[in-house]
């Protein structure tokens, strides 16, 4: 089944210009809609993510200021609530993600195009120039799906490992992005309900796919194993466009005294993988805490993301490519007085950056000093190279967690990586509290 929906929001110039100051544009959103974005074009020129007031999607032109506005696919079912999330998107203006069944969001036409039945497919990422969309199908019978591949509009799935090559039982797989090359990166499920990195190599003959489990020589399979690294999650990972380098979140237990969870670094053309490590003595995590997660990587291999905890509060980091420490943007670029101003408002999260490592966008909850005036999400986009942004080399005042003596309720729902939610849904949520503080809630 395929069916084509028009946004009943056509394309329009924005009623104000975005405009950027020492580095930062913040998308217009007179009326505080809470655009939140999710994904970013590798050539920097769209951003695409959610609308908290509608439920909805949008994708922006950053060089003309332009915005299409996606309305949630209605359902024929009163009691099935339609999910709504844009998950990357092309140089061309194609997204891909869901709404309601797996979708292409087109920013040229303005459609939504679904495909198949709600919950057949899901569509997880898109290469640079629009060829192929990687993501998973469903068969009703799964609890987990098989890693597919579209190409020309037609699925088709990708092959699966043996157990005995992988080292475990698998109980399925998804891919989660795609380079122009071919590359695909995504995860399996294992014997501990854990999902192991993997990506699947283009064959020459320009058909086949080969896969090859990334992570096996690194983290542990079973609670049996030696290895040092046993991964709790790693269906966040991230390639870069070039297909060079991947993002693995990755979790090691420490036994009596809990774990620890960072993000990685993976260099596909040499197998080396480079651990961020927090320290909990470290300055940096004091105020906020030591998860670290990454979402965004450049084709030289600079990460992106936050650090803090899933749950809030999350400052914004930059893991430069050759280095071995992260460093918070606002210190990066003190200049970008903004950018302390969103780590202080508990959900700074930059989700993605450019192919050339130039740009960086993100979203982060404002929450102003005057209590009269409402709480609200905005989108960001910094330009590292603009020489406002770099400022001088004094240091960033630290964050302020703020006590709020409130009676909190849940505002909003999101996805680790910050996809609006409008109900609970499988795997991490956040939910958003009127406080401004967050909770993780896992549903299995």
């Amino acid at each position: 089944m395929k069916k084509t929906l028009l946004s009943i929001a056509a394309i329009t110039v924005s009623l104000s210009a975005a405009v950027a100051q020492n580095g930062i544009t913040e998308l217009p959103d007179a009326d505080h809609n809470g655009l939140t974005i999710t994904a970013m074009s590798p050539n920097a020129k769209f951003v695409a993510g959610s609308n908290a007031s509608t439920f909805g999607g949008f994708i922006f032109d950053l060089e003309n200021d332009k915005i299409v506005n996606f309305d949630v696919n209605p359902s024929s079912d009163d009691d099935v609530d339609v999910d709504l999330q844009i998950k990357a998107i092309a140089n061309n203006g194609l997204a891909v993600g869901w709404n309601g069944p797996a979708s292409t969001f087109d920013f040229s036409t303005q459609k939504c195009t679904t495909y198949g039945a709600t919950d057949q497919y899901l569509f997880n990422g898109i290469s640079p120039s629009g060829g192929y969309i990687v993501g998973a199908r469903y068969d009703g019978t799964q609890t987990e799906g098989t890693p597919c591949i579209f190409h020309d509009g037609t699925p088709r799935d990708l092959p699966l490992p043996s157990n005995s090559f992988l080292g475990y039982e698998s109980a399925g797989a998804a891919a989660l992005s795609v380079a122009d090359n071919g590359t695909i990166s995504g995860y399996f499920v294992d014997d501990m309900a854990t999902r192991p990195a993997t990506t699947w190599a283009l064959l020459n003959d320009g058909a086949t796919f080969f896969p090859y489990p990334v992570s096996r020589p690194y983290f542990a399979a079973t609670a049996q194993s030696a290895k040092p690294y046993a991964m709790f999650s790693c269906d966040q990972t991230t390639m870069s466009p070039n297909g060079k380098w991947l993002i693995i979140n990755y979790e090691k237990y420490l036994g009596d005294s809990g774990s620890l969870i960072s993000t990685a670094r993976y260099n596909l053309q040499t197998d080396e993988v480079e651990f961020f490590t927090p320290n909990d003595d470290d300055e940096r995590f004091a105020e906020v805490g030591a998860e670290v997660y990454g979402f965004g990587i450049s084709d030289d291999g600079t990460v992106v993301g936050f650090y803090g905890g899933a749950y809030g509060p999350r400052v914004g980091f930059i893991w430069k490519a050759g280095e071995s420490d992260i460093q918070r943007l606002a210190t990066a670029f003190p200049g970008a007085t903004r950018l302390a101003d969103y780590d202080e408002g508990y959900f700074n999260t930059p989700c993605a950056i450019s192919a050339d490592g130039r740009y960086i966008a993100g979203f982060a909850y404002i929450s102003p000093e005057d209590q009269d005036e409402d709480e609200y999400y905005l989108s960001w986009v910094l330009d590292t190279q603009d020489p406002d942004a770099a400022g001088s080399a004094t240091a960033v005042a630290p964050i302020v967690v703020k006590d709020k003596d409130k009676v909190a309720k849940i505002k909003a729902l999101y996805s680790l990586d910050g996809a609006r939610r409008n109900t609970l849904s499988k795997g991490i949520n956040i939910l958003r509290m009127s406080d401004g503080k967050s909770l993780k809630k896992l549903v299995k």
